[in-house]
């Protein structure tokens, strides 16, 4: 029987949470700028978000609290059947770029997908000797910032993935988190033969809901969700144009996994940050 690969653990109750990569951008005051947030869902979900013009918060089993979930400018998604074909249009991607001045104080931010790390998926990479919370980042977002300018340099390189190239010569032995980190990150590098972006993609968490009107830059989903050739959604373009919402469309096709759209997802969102002056 294969070994299941082993995950992060949360510190145990009562012990000091150390945050050991938040200190080491801590004297970082020349800022990136800001990055959109984006948050990816289904389509099916996606069509309710509109319609209650909001994205609700869910129960995370991980932290045990109702959040909004997103990362720092990446749509790095992977669906738990992301990878097996479908024919129902209702199972693809659905992104919300999201700007986030308004949005407050988020609850938290990581330098990579939590759920991901917890549950094994980095595999071993993974340093599960530390905690979860070693590589907590802080819950602002200048400290997602500092974080983007000492791992990786400038907004355009953190959207790819690569690490500075000299960050490894830079730590000590006993910065364990730091280290743990750059074997993770190492996962979504562009030269890596099966690169997770979710590696070392910045996820920021709200504890409250995220209203679309004001908030959501860009909509990207199926163009046959919006029109197939035979007819038009109308009542749904009703709703994005009621709320203001741009959106931009991919290709989709009946029996292909929501996994083969994502490198075209990438390239639209990077398009849309690149014109908007943030990499």
């Amino acid at each position: 029987m294969a070994r299941k690969p082993a995950g992060m653990k949360r510190r145990a109750h009562g012990l000091p949470n150390e945050r050991e990569l938040a200190d080491l951008a801590s004297g970082i005051t020349d800022l990136p700028e800001q990055l959109d947030l984006v948050h990816v869902t289904a389509v099916g979900y996606g069509k309710d978000i509109v319609a209650c013009e909001r994205i609700e918060t869910r129960e995370c089993d991980l932290f045990g609290r109702r959040l909004v979930y997103a990362f720092l400018a990446r749509p790095a998604y992977r669906f738990r059947d992301g990878a097996t074909k479908s024919d129902q249009i209702s199972r693809f991607p659905m992104v919300f770029v999201i700007s986030p001045g308004n949005l407050g104080t988020p609850f938290h931010a990581y330098p990579f997908d939590t759920g991901a790390a917890c549950s094994g998926v980095f595999g071993d990479p993974s340093n599960r000797t530390r905690p979860l919370e070693d590589y907590d980042l802080g819950p602002n977002l200048d400290a997602a910032r500092r974080h983007v300018s000492w791992a990786f340099g400038s907004n355009r390189n953190y959207y790819d993935g690569d690490l500075k190239p000299d960050l490894a010569g830079t730590l000590r032995p006993y910065q364990m988190a730091a280290t743990g980190f750059l074997a993770v990150a190492g996962l979504a590098a562009t030269g890596h033969n099966q690169p997770d972006k979710r590696a070392s993609a910045i996820e920021i968490a709200y504890d409250k809901h995220v209203p679309l009107r004001g908030n959501v830059r860009l909509v990207v989903l199926p163009q046959q969700f919006i029109e197939d050739g035979e007819g038009r959604n109308i009542a749904f373009v009703r709703q994005l144009e009621a709320l203001g919402l741009a959106w931009e469309t991919y290709d989709w096709r009946p029996n292909e996994a929501p996994d083969f759209y994502l490198d075209e997802i990438t390239r639209i969102v990077r398009d849309f940050l690149d014109q908007s002056g943030q990499l």
